[in-house]
């Protein structure tokens, strides 16, 4: 899995903008897609984020289970 670049509540609050700024309207249409496709990457990052963080704690687990 690739790292990401930010941490979780990073990718948090800047997804939590976008949504912010895509449910106030006003925005061209060009720059609500833009703001979709960052918001869907962003949502790609915090899976793999989650993913990592849960393989974490299964080795973490797996080493007082023994």
């Amino acid at each position: 899995m690739t790292k990401t670049t930010k941490d979780y509540t990073k990718l948090s609050k800047e997804l939590d903008e976008l949504l912010a700024d895509l449910q106030a309207g006003g925005s061209d249409i060009d720059s609500s897609i833009k703001q979709y496709e960052r918001g869907m990457q962003i949502i790609e990052e915090l899976k793999t984020y989650l993913a990592q963080a849960k393989n974490k704690v299964t080795k973490v687990k797996s080493t007082f289970s023994s």
